[in-house]
Formats: structure tokens, sequence, C-alpha cells
């Protein structure tokens, strides 16, 4: 059973094709994925969605690779493969030192060891977020705050976790075909 309806750019209200055209102009992207597609039926809700996603991985200032890699690694943890293939894409197209297989290679038993210290904590603690925010620690902060991330930058560490999980369930409970450019990369 198909779970969305895919509204195109012809088809969408000028509100909606207004947020296409800012997607598109904000990322350079030449057309518009299925996830925003999926919410093109009602303007407030696809700027809603993208006004969310544009606010927490473009502003801020936290690296953009670092955000990407924060999004790809939540989402593979919560089996989210919309989302695992199309922030896998991102991290590659922003690294060109990695490969998928070294994405992958995040949640071996020794993967993180393999990381800078820098990536090494905000992985740990984006996973520890994802299992349960509860339990987070004031030494897990701390942590961050050792590797010179800020309380600012702390909090926009989490928000990213938090868009990337509502990103997840969004997503996930559709179970949006992945768009033609991210197939390659799993």
């Amino acid at each position: 059973m198909k779970r969305y309806v895919l509204t195109e750019y012809a088809d969408a209200s000028p509100e909606a094709q207004a947020v296409y055209d800012d997607f598109m102009r904000t990322t350079g992207a030449t057309s518009v994925p299925l996830w925003l597609r999926s919410l093109g039926h009602t303007g407030a809700l696809a700027r809603a969605y993208w006004e969310r996603a544009k606010g927490t991985l473009f502003g801020g200032s936290l690296p953009l690779p670092l955000k990407e890699m924060l999004v790809f690694v939540v989402s593979a943890k919560n089996g989210a493969r919309y989302c695992s293939a199309c922030h896998a894409q991102a991290v590659l197209s922003l690294d060109k030192t990695l490969r998928f297989e070294d994405l992958q290679g995040f949640f071996g038993s020794d993967a993180l060891a393999k990381l800078p210290p820098y990536y090494r904590a905000v992985v740990a603690f984006a996973l520890k977020v994802v299992a349960d925010a509860n339990s987070l620690a004031d030494n897990d902060f701390e942590a961050l705050m050792d590797e010179g991330f800020s309380t600012e930058e702390i909090c926009e560490v989490i928000a990213v976790i938090d868009l990337a999980t509502m990103f997840n369930v969004y997503t996930s409970a559709l179970r949006l075909d992945l768009d033609p450019e991210y197939r390659a990369v799993l």
C-alpha cells in the first residue's frame, strides 16, 4: 500500500511552490526530494518541515559536514532507510575522503576508536541520546566540552539529533521510496 501522495511542482499551490523554490535555492538541488513533495499537498506543512530543516542544518555555528554526519548516524541507528541514504550521500559529497563503508563502520565494535577525538565525542554523544536521552549525565556534556564544544554548540548538536529523529519517524512511517540519487549510495 502506498502511504503517501507526491505533489509535483506544477500541481502544488503557490505556497508549496515557494517552499520548493526555497529548498532548491538553498541546497543547490535541481529537483525537489520525495520527502518534501510528500508534504506538498499542504503548503503550511511543507513550509514548517523545510524551515525546521533549513534553520537546523544551515543555521548555527557547527559545520554542515558534522551536522550531516550526525543526521546519518542517528538515522542509521534508528533504521531510517530514507534519511540514512539521503544523509550518507550528503556526507560523502561534503567529504571526498570518506567512502560509504567508512560510514557503515561507525557501528562496529571499534568504530569510534578510528575517528578523530572531536568526531568520536559527538558521535558517541549522539548515539547515547538516541538510545535514551534521559540517561545523559554531566560527564557526557563535559566530554563534548573537552573537545572544544561550547554549551550553545551542544544545544545545536541536540537540535540536529532531534531534527533527524523527527524526519526518521516521518519517512519511516510512510515508507518513503528513495530518490534516484540516493539509491546508488545504498
